[in-house]
């Protein structure tokens, strides 16, 4: 479930681009951890990267929303210091070649916090064109 509320150190955000969320990792209002092109273009396969930049940036004039995890996720989720520790390992690199299917924003933010890639709004998508 996502909460529009001021994000902590280590939460999951995301912010709504019309189409589409935008995830990233919370450490603070002056670093916000996302997979994104520094250009400001966000899904340009070309030059998409782990990058940190403030939640201003992130939001580009939207509200931010947190997650907040139901008890089956809380048993799965890392603690906030992982998540961050693992966020900021990442920071210049990819997770491969960038895939609005399969490898996205959204997929970062669940692979630091479950250690997984995953991306529900992508999957939902799929559901919806293919049943």
């Amino acid at each position: 479930m996502w909460i529009k509320k001021k994000p902590n150190y280590g939460d999951q955000i995301r912010v709504n681009r019309g189409l589409y969320f935008h995830h990233g990792i919370y450490v603070s209002d002056d670093e916000v951890i996302q997979y994104a092109s520094p250009s400001g273009s966000e899904i340009s396969p070309a030059t998409a990267l782990i990058i940190s930049t403030t939640l201003d940036y992130f939001l580009n004039g939207g509200v931010v929303e947190v997650r907040e995890y139901n008890d089956e996720e809380l048993k799965m989720v890392r603690s906030k210091e992982e998540i961050v520790k693992f966020a900021r390992s990442m920071l210049g690199t990819g997770l491969g070649e960038y895939s609005i299917v399969n490898n996205n924003c959204e997929h970062f933010s669940n692979y630091c916090a479950f250690g997984k890639k995953e991306s529900n709004q992508v999957e939902d998508f799929l559901k919806m064109l293919f049943g």
